[in-house]
């Protein structure tokens, strides 16, 4: 039990350097993120709403195929952490469909203090959120203030 709880943080911190990267090599520039924040969700209808949600499931499994191929082609050693981090992807957002995104999203979008972060960070915090992620009200203020 006790290595359980050791690789509780190194999965933690894999599966967000995954994350992290996918949102760099996926996400438009700042100016653009910002325009599909709070205003940009508001103006959708539910079926675009859930497109989108579905759309940014998508853009995750792409970025991880990208991501394994790369590191087993160029990195052999990295090809189980590779695999480690789509299965904890995998968990971490299971139990929680599009739909389900979808309405948190609408509630998170509903506190006006959330209205400029962008949809793809506001997802990750609403996954966070049905996780009961300890660090999420913490993550959540730290994009507050980077999308004010």
């Amino acid at each position: 039990m006790a290595t359980g709880r050791r690789e509780g943080p190194r999965r933690w911190a894999a599966l967000v350097v995954a994350l992290t990267v996918a949102a760099m090599l996926l996400s438009p520039a700042t100016g653009q993120a910002v325009s599909r924040a709070g205003a940009y969700w508001a103006g959708l209808s539910r079926d675009q709403k859930t497109d989108l949600v579905l759309g940014i499931f998508d853009g995750f499994n792409l970025n991880e195929n990208i991501l394994g191929i790369t590191l087993k082609n160029e990195y052999t050693i990295c090809s189980d952490i590779m695999e480690s981090i789509m299965r904890q992807s995998d968990a971490f957002f299971a139990g929680m469909p599009a739909g389900k995104i979808v309405t948190a999203l609408d509630a998170f979008y509903a506190d006006r203090k959330n209205k400029n972060i962008p949809v793809s960070w506001g997802v990750w915090v609403v996954v966070r959120k049905n996780r009961k992620d300890a660090t999420v009200g913490e993550f959540l203020g730290e994009l507050r203030n980077i999308y004010p």
